[in-house]
This record gives C-alpha cells, sequence and structure tokens, in this order.
C-alpha cells in the first residue's frame, strides 16, 4: 500500500489505506478524513468489524467488486437458516450500511436474494431491515407471501 496516510487497527490486524480513496467511496470517510481535517489522525481503531469483513470492505472500496471470500450462503453452510448473520455477505452488508456504500449494499442484496427459502425467509428479513436494505427486504416480503399464506401458524 505504498503512500498510504492511515492505518486501522481491527482487532489488532493493521490495514493500510488512502484517505482519499476512502473519501472517494464513502460518504462516511469523508466527513472523518476531509470535513474533519483538524483531526488528522494517522491510526484509527474498528471495534465492531472482524478482520475478514473489513479486509474485504476494503477490497470492494479499491476494486469495486465483492473479494473472492465472499461466497454464497447455501455453499458456506449446510444449515443456512442458522447462520445467515453469521456470513461474510451479511456481515458487509451492515458493512455496507454503516459505511455509506450503496453499490456494496446493492451487490450483497442481490447474493442474499438468491439463498431466500422457507427457512430462512425470517432470518434474511430481519437482516435486511436492520441493514436498511430496501430491496432484499421487498424481495423477502414477496417471497413470504408467495409460499407462507397457506402455511398453518402454529
Amino acid at each position: 500500500m505504498e503512500g498510504s496516510d492511515v492505518t486501522f487497527d481491527v482487532a489488532g490486524e493493521k490495514f493500510r489505506a488512502h484517505k482519499l480513496v476512502l473519501a472517494a467511496r464513502s460518504n462516511v470517510f469523508r466527513a472523518k478524513f476531509i470535513d474533519n481535517i483538524g483531526e488528522e489522525k494517522e491510526e484509527m481503531v474498528i471495534t465492531d468489524l472482524e478482520p475478514k469483513v473489513f479486509k474485504a470492505l476494503l477490497h470492494f472500496i479499491y476494486r469495486d467488486d465483492l473479494s473472492g471470500d465472499v461466497v454464497s450462503i447455501g455453499s458456506s453452510s449446510s444449515t443456512c437458516t442458522s447462520s445467515i448473520a453469521d456470513t461474510l455477505t451479511a456481515k458487509l452488508l451492515a458493512a455496507a450500511d454503516k459505511y455509506g456504500l450503496e453499490r456494496m449494499r446493492l451487490m450483497c442484496e442481490s447474493r442474499l436474494c438468491k439463498e431466500i427459502s422457507i427457512n430462512s425467509v425470517a432470518r434474511i428479513l430481519a437482516l435486511a431491515d436492520c441493514c436498511h436494505a430496501k430491496e432484499l427486504k421487498a424481495v423477502c416480503l414477496k417471497f413470504a407471501a408467495e409460499n407462507l399464506a397457506g402455511m398453518a401458524v402454529t
């Protein structure tokens, strides 16, 4: 990361980056680095993301695609209902919401839409609601209306 001017400490793992690149892609980073010029920080501690999630976030910011580590829920777990929120895609959706990365949010939503099933729709809907993922929420609601309408509630 030649020429980097900020280091992020994420659970002890260090990530070097460029403030201008981050600010160009995210209004949240712009507010931290450009709008608060008097508060020059060379190192920032990130406490609410895992290193692998932050690494994938940086990968997206620099390359405009999701990293190869972002696999579909179905292929990463045989019991997708128990771990929707634990998938890298779900964690990136939350990070996209936090850092104002709309394109990353849409890409994560698209991947999660493909994983909706009768067993996962409630958990994905809850995730969509928490992360302000309007498209994903709409797809979940449509799926539920079409597939769960005739089921008895117990």
